[in-house]
């Protein structure tokens, strides 16, 4: 009877010095942030960081674990992944991941001094709230996701404008959430009074898959397919369940790259839908909607709110931007451009959202 306990001891003890002691990666602190990767048969590991250009090697110890420090630590929210021999790979201890549809990059938060808008702060807080449904349109089962602003649940009767707000090619319906921090950029803005409470309902556009590149034919099927989805399926759902205004005056519609390829198109084929539009860093506006808004300037401004197009300087898709800006200015067509600093990022379009959404629904009474 004395022997068991003591054999427990034993076993324990050599249970503890088998098992590695856990790591913590990204661990931030005030000046640096250090990265951890226990890899003990990895013949070469590099950290790769969106904030730099540049890869860092990381260093092995003696127990197998590779390290890494960044000072000073960048503020923002960054993608960052390891290369391991070779092979792209997640930082196995950090939960946060950006979204994807080939999930391959972590996400290192670090908060600004003062809070920027996409970092947490203490003010009010608004609700996330995420959709299974039936799609009528593609029939097969989809997911949406809907932001409350702060309030919401507690006035019964208010109506609320509505924004519909897509992700790009690589990303989905979960992304301007968990790694746009669009939530929390809305709250900042309401908080101060920049920005007017709004609904916002997010959905995944991909309705055929994965992203049609190239074929202009399969591209315009894509196009067909995610409006489809919107009109019949993720707009009703979202009247049924929040109180929403219905008119175009109270309806926006903005996203990024392939996102703001499917916003203008939408936008401006339906200007009794949508009043308000927003396209960062967007795919180019299809050659029918070009010759559409050439063919008949007052038709598009007729309703048109507001038209804000923004675009890197060092984004890959700035010509086919200017092009279109061209064409907007040469028509008459009201429109806001903005070429900005920057490249086809989460970090140049986290900031087009602040500057975008305080311009929405002004003057809709």
């Amino acid at each position: 009877m004395k022997i068991f306990p003591a054999f427990l001891l034993l076993t324990a003890a050599a249970f503890a010095q088998e098992r590695p002691a856990p790591l913590v990666s990204p661990d931030i602190s005030a000046a640096r942030v250090t990265f951890h990767l226990r890899a003990p048969q990895a013949k070469e590991v590099a950290l790769r960081g969106q904030w730099s250009k540049d890869a860092v090697a990381m260093t092995r110890g003696d127990d197998g674990v590779w390290t890494a420090t960044v000072e000073p630590a960048p503020a923002g929210v960054w993608e960052y992944s390891f290369a391991v021999d070779g092979l792209n790979v997640l930082d196995p201890v950090n939960p946060a991941f950006k979204p994807q549809r080939e999930p391959g990059k972590s996400i290192l938060h670090v908060p600004s001094t003062p809070p920027a808008p996409w970092d947490w702060q203490d003010v009010p807080h608004g609700t996330v709230h995420v959709h299974g449904y039936a799609s009528k349109a593609l029939g097969r089962p989809r997911e949406l996701w809907v932001y409350t602003p702060p309030g919401y649940e507690r006035d019964g009767e208010k109506k609320y404008p509505l924004l519909v707000l897509q992700h790009g090619s690589g990303d989905n319906q979960r992304t301007w959430v968990e790694h746009g921090k669009a939530h929390w950029i809305f709250d900042s803005l309401i908080a101060q009074g920049k920005a007017r409470p709004m609904v916002v309902v997010m959905l995944d556009g991909h309705p055929l898959g994965t992203p049609q590149r190239g074929d202009e034919a399969k591209r315009a099927a894509a196009m067909d397919a995610f409006q489809r989805e919107l009109f019949d399926d993720a707009l009703p759902l979202t009247e049924s369940l929040y109180r929403v205004e219905k008119d175009a005056a109270h309806r926006a519609i903005a996203g990024l790259s392939m996102g703001g390829g499917q916003s203008l198109t939408t936008g401006l084929s339906h200007p009794d839908r949508f009043a308000w539009i927003g396209a960062f860093s967007a795919a180019p506006a299809s050659p029918d909607l070009v010759q559409k808004l050439s063919a008949d300037p007052a038709a598009a401004n007729a309703g048109l709110r507001l038209l804000w197009i923004a675009v890197g300087k060092d984004d890959f898709l700035r010509q086919r931007n200017e092009e279109f800006i061209a064409v907007l200015h040469d028509k008459g067509i009201h429109h806001t451009w903005q070429l900005t600093e920057g490249d086809h990022s989460w970090p140049v379009w986290r900031r087009y959202l602040a500057e975008f959404a305080p311009l929405l629904f002004t003057d809709a009474k």
